[in-house]
């Protein structure tokens, strides 16, 4: 639990860096937010298949589990549940009531990620499945940097003190660290169901990466966010390749 906490803390501040930039900044640069979120998605989507998907399918075999069924429901699931996150986000006012409860729904399952990974490394116990879990843990607190932007400069733009959009922001990034201890004592609670506990986590970072940070990459920079987004996955896949 040690090493969930402490990385979805790790999270929690990326995210407050990226909040803390209404302090300095009046707008956050274009080009690094895209560079930002389309790394951090090509991270994510290889985490969601590397150490995610094919982890979820041999767990199932080691463990004498259904695997083509479940885990493509868990999937699917997970795609659903980001999706109405999403449209929750999106038919909402600018106001910090309705903002705040976009971006901590948002952040819950980022949060689940975190925790599903680390109790896979916790139970299996081999050197790949934690680093695979620190790799899942740096894609979502990269994209963290952005989002904490995201949240604080539009509670500015509706008149609040700068000091106000940052506690708020700091406030709705703190909800990826109970959300991960809790899903870390699940998956170690109940070790049968962690293989598709770790489908349904895939499917959160696959939509979150193709849904969320690539459109919002291209829309601010188109001609370099498919290089930054191959990038990030590169890198993702090779780490994933020697570790395992």
């Amino acid at each position: 639990m040690f090493y969930a906490f402490i990385f979805s803390f790790i999270c929690f501040a990326l995210s407050c860096v990226g909040a803390a930039c209404v302090f300095f900044v009046k707008n956050v640069n274009e080009k690094l937010e895209a560079f930002l979120y389309s790394f951090a998605g090509g991270v994510m989507v290889a985490s969601g298949i590397f150490s995610l998907i094919i982890p979820a399918i041999d767990y199932c075999k080691d463990l004498s589990l259904k695997d083509f069924i479940i885990l493509p429901i868990c999937f699917l699931l997970a795609f659903v549940t980001q999706s109405l996150i999403n449209f929750k986000e999106r038919t909402t006012g600018i106001n910090i009531s309705s903002l705040t409860l976009g971006i901590a729904l948002h952040n819950v399952p980022e949060g689940m990620c975190v925790g599903f990974a680390f109790a896979s490394a916790a139970y299996f116990g081999t050197h790949a499945a934690f680093m695979s879990a620190i790799m899942i843990a740096i894609g979502i607190g990269i994209q963290n940097i952005p989002e904490g932007s995201a949240t604080a400069f539009p509670i500015c733009s509706i008149g609040k003190t700068k000091r106000k959009a940052f506690l708020t922001s700091m406030l709705v990034g703190f909800v990826e660290v109970p959300a991960a201890i809790i899903a870390y004592l699940i998956g170690l609670k109940f070790v049968f169901l962690l293989p598709y506990m770790l489908a349904f986590a895939a499917g959160i970072m696959i939509n979150v990466a193709v849904c969320d940070l690539m459109p919002e990459a291209i829309s601010k920079n188109k001609k370099h966010a498919n290089l930054f987004f191959f990038l990030g996955f590169l890198l993702m896949m090779t780490l994933d390749l020697a570790l395992g």
